[in-house]
């Protein structure tokens, strides 16, 4: 596979390689003036099966977007190409600028043609289509554009899972791994606390009784431990002092791969993350219908809608 070269900014879409320019031969004494001479010829990887039917429709697309918009034709292609192929192949239309490129159209397609693109990807080529689309069709539409949605919330664990994540704390090969391993666990499934939560808890955050710990950084609270992880704590952090960090006592300070750093070092297959663990969590809390404020108090979060979307996991298994 091709490597994008120093410089070269790899399209939105995939590997710089499904993406090809073709340098063509100058003729002695010729001479080269229009937009369109003077770039490279695109050879899409990812559409060449088809490039002899929408080739000559894109070439004529993009060197007229790319005169209008006073932009090279290379930054065009990467975008404009996928978009064209998603309505040609997938939806049927012709190669039908005004069609194709339909306020509607661009909506759809970011929303059901990029599943996999992250939010930020998603509303940056959408704004990019639709600067298109002001250069090729008049006027857009005026329909309101609808929210990109969230990505689905991290799954919780299952009752298996669950079992798995207590045998591997329970087995890990010294005691200050064995601790760290029911600590992590202890916090993050009977606490929910997110990642970087879990990494600044300190001992003295921790009530003697293990029954609560308190949360220092932007979302500052105090949340209830479940029942069954109150034990853990009171016996883990028995002897560590009131400054020690909770989970892997004495670090000099916490990075976000702490906690992936550890697991990896037990070598084990199981997905564990904090993130599940808070997914779980918040599953226990709605399966007992905590009432809604409270939760929202204890977990940090900020709105009715971000607690609604774990609601798809109930009831856990």
């Amino acid at each position: 596979m091709r490597r994008a070269g120093r410089g070269q900014k790899r399209d939105d879409f995939g590997p710089a390689d499904h993406y090809r320019f073709d340098v063509p031969t100058r003729q002695k004494g010729s001479s080269v003036s229009s937009a369109s001479s003077t770039t490279a010829t695109y050879t899409p990887l990812l559409a060449l099966p088809w490039w002899d039917t929408i080739g000559p429709f894109l070439t004529a697309l993009v060197d007229d977007v790319a005169a209008a918009l006073d932009v090279n034709p290379r930054s065009l292609y990467p975008f404009v190409t996928p978009f064209v192929l998603w309505c040609w192949q997938t939806k049927g239309l012709d190669l039908d600028r005004a069609k194709m490129f339909r306020r509607s159209r661009i909506e759809s397609f970011v929303i059901n043609g990029m599943t996999g693109m992250s939010r930020g990807t998603k509303n940056t080529l959408r704004g990019k289509l639709l600067r298109v689309s002001e250069v090729v069709t008049t006027p857009i539409e005026p329909a309101p554009l609808h929210g990109i949605g969230r990505s689905t919330p991290t799954p919780p664990y299952d009752s298996k899972q669950r079992a798995e994540l207590y045998s591997w704390s329970r087995t890990r090969g010294t005691s200050a791994a064995r601790r760290d391993a029911a600590v992590l666990l202890a916090l993050g499934l009977g606490t929910g606390l997110a990642t970087r939560e879990l990494l600044d808890v300190h001992r003295r955050d921790v009530s003697v009784d293990g029954a609560s710990v308190r949360v220092r950084d932007a979302r500052r609270r105090s949340v209830p431990v479940e029942e069954g992880w109150r034990p853990v704590l009171r016996q883990q952090l028995a002897d560590l002092a009131a400054d020690d960090w909770a989970f892997r006592p004495g670090r000099s300070g916490t990075s976000s791969g702490q906690v992936a750093d550890f697991v990896r070092r037990t070598a084990t297959d199981l997905d564990i993350r904090p993130a599940r663990m808070r997914s779980t969590w918040l599953c226990w809390r709605l399966e007992r219908n905590t009432p809604v404020d409270t939760l929202l108090a204890e977990s940090g979060l900020h709105t009715y809608a971000s607690l609604d979307r774990y609601r798809v996991f109930l009831p856990l298994p």
